[in-house]
């Protein structure tokens, strides 16, 4: 297997758990609060590793308690770290609100995230250009996601950029054409295309469009309704993996860990899409971001009973 290079956030996530979620203006009590090592990245990478492939997460964090936090969560992760402590730079912070359905609203402080510059990437070059697959997310600074890019494709890797937040202003395709594939979830393809894709065929159609922009493809994961792609001449749909989920906080960073993993080792797009929705699915199933990850192990236990 090839290695797996995440450029990307890190965050401490504060996570409320509602009964319902509350009108402009009203103050409700929550259910539960907790603290947990989160961001895309941290998440990404985590997820990549628990799933089997060879990872190193580039970022960065301030100097301060939670940035002390999140490098010793990370230390235990299993994954090599190459961490900027920043001084003067608070460390980035995601605060969660989950509603009694699972769905959930998300604010992010970016903090160090924001920080990280072309200059921290450039010192890690030689970890980047070992890759087969470099995974991006848009919660770092663009600048610094180009230049990973950049090095990764100059190597050969495959550079898989997961648009979230979504863009605002859109990229132009210049930028676009800088990554190979994209991962938007619905709401990111419609920003990115105009128009929301609601049904999978339309999610189809976001995708074929989406590699227009100068991209070899597009995988658009549609939640509850499963995950559209076109790639390489490979196009699809797949209908989502059912099961009772409690907290959708880190199913798409799931997806995009897992899908990673599975490029790295040269799986064929539809078995590394349908290996990382059931990945995904799981996380689903238990509250958190990054400790609600499943292993390898965990995977085929979950599903154990279904293929029996």
């Amino acid at each position: 297997m090839n290695p797996v290079t995440v450029v990307g956030s890190i965050n401490i996530d504060l996570t409320n758990y509602l009964d319902r979620w509350p009108v402009v203006g009203e103050t409700v009590t929550v259910r539960e609060t907790t603290s947990t090592l989160g961001g895309k990245g941290a998440n990404q990478a985590i997820a990549a590793s628990r799933l089997g492939a060879d990872v190193t997460l580039i970022g960065a964090v301030g100097k301060d308690g939670f940035g002390q936090d999140a490098s010793a969560q990370l230390r235990k992760s299993g994954i090599r770290i190459q961490l900027a402590e920043l001084p003067h730079i608070a460390t980035g912070l995601a605060f969660i609100d989950v509603g009694p359905d699972g769905d959930n609203m998300i604010r992010l402080s970016s903090g160090a995230n924001g920080a990280l510059s072309r200059a921290h990437v450039e010192l890690y070059a030689n970890v980047i250009r070992e890759s087969g697959v470099v995974l991006l997310q848009n919660e770092i600074g663009l600048k610094a996601s180009l230049e990973a890019a950049r090095l990764g494709r100059e190597a050969g890797a495959l550079i898989v950029m997961d648009p979230a937040p979504a863009p605002d202003p859109a990229w132009d395709t210049s930028v676009f054409s800088c990554f190979d594939v994209l991962t938007p979830n619905a709401l990111e393809a419609g920003m990115l295309l105009g128009q929301q894709p609601v049904t999978l065929s339309e999610a189809q159609a976001a995708a074929d469009a989406l590699k227009e922009f100068g991209l070899r493809g597009a995988v658009v994961t549609m939640g509850e309704h499963g995950v559209a792609w076109s790639f390489d001449g490979s196009t699809g749909t797949l209908p989502a993996v059912q099961v009772k989920s409690l907290d959708t906080v880190a199913a798409g960073d799931c997806f995009n860990g897992a899908l990673a993993a599975c490029l790295a080792k040269g799986d064929k797009i539809g078995d590394a899409i349908s290996f990382a929705m059931r990945a995904a699915a799981i996380a689903t199933t238990r509250k958190g971001a990054s400790i609600s990850l499943p292993t390898l192990a965990e995977l085929e236990d979950f599903y154990a009973p279904i293929s029996a």
